[in-house]
């Protein structure tokens, strides 16, 4: 099993997609056809979804608002990961976990907060209550 679609609510679809486009390394973009949600398909497949707020889908669905949400990332990438975040203007902030491994978060211009991790919950459970 994976995680097949994550949506996050936001104030303006149109400059979070522009945030989230340059973060996500994604294989293809697909709009709704009012404009008021879109998904990035992440290159595994997966989809990364901004909706405007209040916006409901299928059975009355709502995407999430100031949630927090984590991808994992090789080690190697790590440095190109936390630039990324500087360069669309937002606060790298940094943690290292008992085992070493890294963390770096930011907050989007929501509230949400995402993070690049450079291990799995598999290695982490040990250590994470």
């Amino acid at each position: 099993m994976k995680m097949l679609e994550f949506h996050i609510e936001a104030a303006d679809v149109g400059l979070s997609f522009d945030l989230y486009s340059k973060l996500l390394p994604h294989s293809k973009v697909s709009w709704w056809d009012e404009k008021d949600a879109v998904a990035l398909i992440l290159d595994d497949g997966s989809a990364f979804g901004i909706w405007k707020k209040g916006k409901t889908g299928i059975h009355k669905g709502r995407a999430g608002e100031h949630l927090h949400f984590a991808f994992q990332i090789d080690p190697d990438e790590y440095e190109k990961y936390k630039r990324k975040i500087e360069s669309v203007g937002l606060i790298a902030h940094e943690h290292t976990w008992p085992t070493g491994a890294k963390s770096v978060f930011f907050f989007d211009y929501d509230g949400n907060q995402g993070e690049f991790m450079t291990t799995d919950w598999l290695a982490l459970s040990e250590v994470h209550p």
